[in-house]
């Protein structure tokens, strides 16, 4: 067997390779240096190496997956109070005009704003948190 490449031998063409492609280019070359150290056949280490990056890309799937319903209900619900706005104008209301004129309607509007941001904020906060725990090891 000639020489072991390195990683950036590997990564040589890319500019700005992504965590995983360097994860991944650090694995064959462990494998290749493990199969050159032992005298193991390269073949059956890759193959056990493709195995692991197959169910790490398998587990990453199953993560987003799990998230991305939490993430459109997210974006929907902070689309309403726009929605609103607009179905009240075309029904005849005049919201807009209630936000704006002061009193109630400016408070509440003020207070639901801070409301609609805060609750964003929190809500990406957990899915970070959960897409972030489904991808430490176990």
């Amino acid at each position: 067997m000639g020489p072991v490449p390195t990683v950036e031998d590997l990564l040589g063409a890319h500019r700005n390779p992504g965590r995983d492609l360097v994860d991944r280019a650090t694995a064959a070359v462990a494998a290749a240096r493990l199969a050159e150290d032992l005298g193991m056949p390269l073949a059956d280490v890759l193959e056990q190496v493709a195995r692991a990056v197959a169910a790490d890309e398998e587990h990453e799937s199953d993560v987003a997956a799990a998230v991305a319903g939490p993430r459109s209900t997210a974006r929907v619900l902070a689309l309403l109070p726009g929605a609103g706005l607009v179905l009240g104008t075309l029904l005849g209301a005049d919201p807009v005009g209630s936000v704006v004129a002061g009193g109630a309607g400016t408070v509440s509007a003020a207070a639901g704003c801070a409301l609609l941001g805060a609750g964003w904020w929190w809500t990406r906060a957990l899915l970070a948190r959960t897409a972030a725990a489904g991808r430490r090891p176990t």
